[in-house]
Parts: structure tokens; sequence; C-alpha cells
């Protein structure tokens, strides 16, 4: 029960144009829902009217129900609660973008750490060698070649040495030149060149392929 009940306009539009009769069932109908909850037993224009602004009356009712039972209390809580998440965004977000950079640098730090272990060269052992010669096939002396750049400190000219296995390429390489170079000498290669007269020796060739003996001058 309700000392009071609101009467909308619309409601009113919606009445005023009936019979007097129906008109006064309707208001009744709608003023008795609304202050004793009592609704039309008869059906009708009233209990069309009466149905059309029921739930306006509802909706009425309920709020008053909640504001009897402390419920305007509740509402002042719902800002408080939404300021309070509010201020904490920014206090997680400022969190999070200070700790950011630092995972940055800590990435930073790790990359450096495995580009300088790529840098370091480390020296190849005898095995190591003859392994790689082996796979590919390389006539290269193991032992000569880790003696030879031991002894350089695994220096290649003014540089510090970088990569063995290409070193060992070019070694192969330069052994091949060096073997090509010396099957293109001419056909006296098993004579001492310094000491040998190259014309003397033709010309007996030469009277050998005619069937002449070799004599001197005086004869």
């Amino acid at each position: 029960m309700r000392d009071s009940v609101v009467f909308y306009r619309s409601f009113w539009e919606a009445i005023k144009q009936l019979p007097e009769k129906e008109r006064l069932e309707s208001i009744t109908a709608i003023l008795e829902y609304g202050l004793d909850e009592i609704e039309p037993k008869s059906a009708g224009v009233a209990s069309a009217m009466f149905l059309m602004a029921k739930p306006q009356i509802d909706a009425n009712n309920r709020r008053y129900q909640n504001g009897t039972k402390g419920g305007r209390p509740s509402t002042k809580e719902e800002p408080i609660n939404n300021q309070d998440l509010t201020y904490e965004k920014p206090n997680n977000n400022q969190e999070i973008t200070k700790g950011k950079p630092k995972e940055k640098d800590n990435v930073k730090e790790k990359d450096n750490v495995k580009d300088n272990i790529k840098k370091t060269f480390i020296p190849p052992s005898v095995s190591d060698v003859s392994d790689y010669c082996e796979l590919n096939r390389y006539g290269v002396d193991p032992e000569s070649f880790v003696d030879f750049y031991a002894s350089k400190g695994w220096m290649v000219g003014k540089n510090k040495m970088k990569d063995w296995k290409a070193s060992v390429r070019t070694w192969a390489r330069s052994q091949r030149q060096e073997l090509t170079a010396k099957s293109s000498k001419n056909q006296f290669h098993n004579f001492d060149q310094r000491d040998t007269d190259y014309d003397a020796l033709m010309l007996k060739q030469v009277k050998g392929w005619v069937g002449e003996e070799p004599h001197d001058g005086n004869t």
C-alpha cells in the first residue's frame, strides 16, 4: 500500500478520448493498482488501459521500495568504487611502463653476449683440420697447417683469423696452383736450369733424330 502514485500525461492522453464511463473505470483501475496493487478482474477497455500503465507503475514501485530499504546509499557507493578503479589503472600502467625498458635492456645485454661468443675465434686442433680436409677431400697436411698459423699467432696478414675453414680452403687452392705451375714446366725440367746449356742439348737431340753422330768443329 502506498500513499501516492505518479499519473503520467501519457496515461491521460490514452484515456481522455474514451467515453466517460470507460474513462472513469480506466482511471480507477490504474489508481487502485498503483496505490493498493489491486488488478482489475474484468476484461475490457479499463483492463487494456491498466495493462498499458502497469510496467511504468511497477518500475515506480520498485524504486520506491529500494529507497525505503536504504537503496539510495548503495547508489552513492558505486561512484566511489569506480573512482578506486580509475585511480588504480594509471598506477598499474605506470609500473608496467617502467618495467618494459628494463626488459629491453636485458634483451640487448643477452644479444651482446651472443654476438661476443660468435665473434670469439677458437683455434682448431689437428684433428679438427684433419676431419674437415677428409670430409672435403682437401690435400692439406693438418699438422703443417696448424703449426704454420700457430707460429703466427693465428694471424692472416695483419688481421686475426676469423674462420679457419676458409683458411684451409685458401691453403688447398694455393697447393693446387703450385702443382699446376710445376706441371707446366718445359721438357727439360729434370735438369738443373742454372747449369744446363739448352742450345747444345737441343742440337744433340736433333742430330740423334736424323741419325748423325755428334762431332766437334775440328772434324
